[in-house]
């Protein structure tokens, strides 16, 4: 395996954010090729092609542009909760088949060191590997009902995929076949359909590649992970996933100050290094110097240490 596949999806807003978080990880990759594969739906501008690709050759690695037509997702729900772009990963067997392996993530994310390790795990009998969900509870009670373990639900924010192994089992279709089957009664749309079909030949992974908002808001993380594995995640975490609520994200005004000043350096070597934090506005302000000046901060615990981060892209 001389090459590393990620895989990302995304609509509209999201590119820039996408961007910053490729930079989090092609700078961390070292003498490896990387093969970035976009997905995306068809109005992707070609003004965002043109910067992604300049981005990502400017760091060594190569992108493959993927759109996905609207007419593969009928059927699937695509509004409210999560858009079209959550369903994109489902395809990557058929839309790649040239490829074995592939390491999937989310745009609200960022890589804290090399993924070298995470891509050389061992996948024999696995179709997946990724990080268990902490969730919250009335989440777990709804995921019961609809006939899915909580206690081996895994997300699929960071998750390496077996390509090959999903071709020969015909996942997508059966990935497909559950998301349009059951889609009113859904609870988190395609993670649902994810570790339906995945789940039961899904590798366990250490929660530091997929260091979740989760692992420090829910107590009973400790009860999913144990303490060792749990206070490891939070010292020393590999990728720093901004799951949940739009307040979490790092481009938020109210994010934990670390987690935004990390996320602003990969941002600034894109194409698109001028922004505005989401949520400046004056009652937002105030929260901000309020959590300062008191030195609280609901992330402060989670330590954003940037492990050897190569030249910021030209």
């Amino acid at each position: 395996m001389t090459e590393f596949h990620v895989a990302c999806a995304t609509e509209g807003s999201y590119v820039p954010h996408s961007a910053a978080m490729l930079h989090s990880v092609l700078s961390h990759t070292g003498a490896r090729r990387v093969t970035v594969h976009y997905l995306h739906d068809p109005r992707l501008s070609p003004a965002n092609r043109t910067g992604l690709a300049r981005l990502v050759e400017g760091l060594g690695g190569k992108i493959d542009f993927l759109p996905v037509p609207d007419e593969r997702l009928a059927g699937l729900p695509t509004r409210g909760f999560t858009l079209k772009a959550t369903w994109y990963r489902i395809f990557l067997p058929e839309l790649l088949p040239d490829v074995d392996r592939i390491l999937y993530l989310d745009g609200d994310l960022l890589a804290l060191e090399s993924l070298e390790e995470l891509w050389r795990t061992d996948m024999t009998g696995h179709a997946a590997a990724a990080v268990a969900n902490v969730l919250p509870r009335h989440y777990a009670e709804r995921l019961a009902e609809a006939g899915l373990d909580p206690s081996r639900y895994f997300n699929a924010g960071v998750m390496l995929m077996n390509l090959e192994a999903m071709r020969v089992e015909g996942s997508a279709a059966a990935l497909l076949e559950y998301g349009r089957e059951r889609a009113d009664r859904l609870v988190l749309r395609d993670q649902d359909a994810l570790n339906a079909v995945l789940g039961p030949s899904c590798l366990s992974l250490h929660p530091r590649w997929n260091c979740m908002n989760a692992l420090w808001v829910y107590p009973w993380a400790e009860e999913v992970f144990g303490p060792e594995q749990l206070a490891e995640a939070r010292r020393d975490p590999a990728i720093r996933h901004f799951e949940g609520p739009f307040f979490n994200k790092p481009w938020h005004l109210t994010a934990d100050p670390e987690a935004r000043a990390v996320y602003k350096a990969h941002r600034s070597a894109t194409p698109w290094p001028r922004y505005k934090p989401d949520g400046l506005t004056p009652a937002n302000l105030t929260r901000r110097l309020l959590r300062r000046g008191s030195g609280n901060s609901a992330m402060s615990a989670a330590p954003l240490r940037d492990r050897g981060s190569a030249e910021p892209a030209r």
